[in-house]
């Protein structure tokens, strides 16, 4: 074996969970790291795409818990040596548009509490105590972070700990709402980001939506420059230490003797007939997701107690990407960066329920302008996102991307006029600033990210997670490790979150607190 495939460490995937774990690693226990990338850009759902001039985020369209002393502003400062910006969104930041009524959310979580109080006074009481319930919670999600990386005999203790917060977590978000609240439109306003965990009130755990709650309280920040900037500035910290990451390398299996994994085979992307390629390391670590690691990844000869369950587990829920290009700015039609959200009705289960419908999209929409969070940017552009069922691309998922037939070109047009035609309602003008538009959807986010059925947020949130085995960093096999969404939560600073557990554990009993003390003082302890 040639030193020039020997490492301390072995990543899979550079998405935000693999690139916070090689830049921790390499920063604060100068390791020598290794990312292997199946696709052609690095950065996971934070890479960029272009066409005809024009420019798009793939997945990060704001990032919440960013001002200063922040947890994400700690951890995006340390990996990338304080080199990214940040831009604050404006405020309000986010706009909630239903059939009766518009809501815009502060960035001032009071204002936002008193706004509502305002338009529900019947319900002062049960505001305050969500409010107070959403702390309890991010209370709970800290305490399991440290617990991951605490000695055995602890566990116990904080096993007690965190059993206190069980009533309040075990509940779906509907069995919350409906147990503090009356009101059906409230309901629906407090849940109207439940398209970022992808899930209905019905099954999601109340857990994760309180801690998305919580996590834009204080506002959205976006990339100064792009999302693209992210691993732009993380990946000098990983190189000073001689690692690198590779693109266009997909993991054709992992290496393991005795019981240990001692390294990776890749070979180069959608090239079955190419040479396999060896890499080694004492610790292997996926940041493709449960699901693909341990279906995939892991040799099907060895054996994994639970891999039946996970291939059972429900479902991630999909959604097609309408990208366009503007011929004027946005802020022509009054838009300043905000997001909005477009509702259709307050009965999300009814809505999700219906994703496999075609003649029922869209159920809702988000919209988003990234050319007018980003102040370099060079056009101007907006996104229209909303779920869908994977069933309804089904038929063409063996089919080349950009060669999958006439009917399926048909079927993105129709969406893709649907979509305009929603947003044209609301805001009229909409569609003469468009100059180009092309639509994304769950088959094509299979074929570059690998994730299952096109969902992009990992396993999805209910409460039959929280009592998964597998869900966390440690596997059963010996120096197997993984890293983001599937470690801790939801989203762009979830995967961080995760990437921070996993650097935590592989620096032994309570690295998560040695690191989280370097995060604070950005600098090794």
């Amino acid at each position: 074996m040639s030193n020039s495939n020997q490492y301390d460490a072995i990543i899979i995937g550079s998405g935000i969970g693999g690139l916070t774990t090689a830049a921790i690693l390499a920063k604060y226990s100068h390791q020598k790291v290794l990312i292997l990338e199946q696709h052609y850009v690095i950065g996971g759902f934070t890479h960029e795409f272009e066409r005809q001039g024009f420019r798009w985020d793939v997945g990060l369209h704001y990032v919440g818990e960013m001002g200063e002393g922040e947890i994400g502003r700690q951890i995006f400062d340390y990996i990338t040596e304080e080199k990214l910006r940040w831009n604050k969104m404006p405020d309000p930041f986010d706009v909630f548009v239903y059939p009766d009524f518009t809501f815009k959310v502060s960035a001032d979580p009071q204002k936002y509490q008193s706004d509502l109080i305002e338009m529900f006074p019947e319900e002062e009481a049960a505001i305050k105590r969500y409010f107070s319930d959403l702390q309890k919670i991010q209370t709970w999600s800290g305490l399991e972070a440290i617990a991951s990386s605490l000695p055995s005999f602890l566990n116990p203790i904080f096993k007690l700990l965190t059993g206190t917060f069980g009533k309040i977590i075990r509940q779906t978000t509907q069995e919350y709402f409906d147990r503090n609240f009356q009101n059906p439109q409230l309901k629906a306003l407090l849940d109207s980001r439940n398209g970022t965990y992808a899930l209905p009130p019905s099954q999601s755990s109340f857990g994760i939506h309180a801690l998305i709650a919580n996590h834009y309280l204080k506002g959205g920040w976006y990339p100064d420059g792009g999302s693209s900037q992210i691993a732009k500035h993380i990946l000098p910290v990983i190189e000073k230490t001689g690692g690198k990451a590779i693109a266009r390398r997909e993991d054709a299996e992992k290496m393991i003797e005795n019981g240990s994994a001692i390294g990776v085979k890749a070979r180069k992307t959608h090239q079955s007939e190419a040479g396999i390629e060896e890499y080694y390391a004492p610790v292997i670590i996926s940041d493709a997701g449960a699901f693909n690691t341990y279906t995939k990844l892991i040799p099907a000869s060895y054996s994994i107690p639970y891999r039946e369950e996970i291939k059972a587990f429900p479902k991630g829920i999909s959604n097609v990407t309408l990208y366009l290009g503007f011929k004027e700015s946005p802020a022509k039609l009054g838009f300043k960066g905000e997001n909005h959200t477009i509702f259709f009705d307050y009965d999300y289960n009814k809505a999700f329920s219906q994703l496999s419908n075609l003649e029922e999209f869209p159920a809702d929409c988000y919209l988003s302008f990234p050319s007018l969070k980003n102040s370099q940017a060079k056009s101007h552009t907006g996104e229209i996102i909303s779920a869908i069922d994977y069933s309804c691309f089904a038929q063409w998922q063996d089919r080349p991307w950009r060669h999958r037939g006439e009917e399926y070109t048909q079927l993105k047009e129709k969406l893709t006029q649907r979509l305009i035609d929603l947003v044209e309602s609301k805001y009229p003008g909409f569609r003469d600033i468009i100059a180009y538009s092309e639509l994304s959807t769950p088959i094509t986010v299979e074929h570059f990210d690998k994730s299952d059925r096109g969902a992009i947020y990992g396993i999805p949130p209910t409460l039959k997670r929280l009592d998964a085995n597998w869900i966390g960093a440690k596997t059963p096999i010996k120096n197997l490790y993984l890293t983001g969404t599937d470690v801790s939560g939801h989203g762009i600073l979830g995967a961080a979150v995760g990437g921070v557990v996993t650097a935590g554990i592989l620096n032994g009993s309570f690295g998560f607190f040695k690191i989280m003390s370097a995060l604070d003082g950005k600098a090794k302890i």
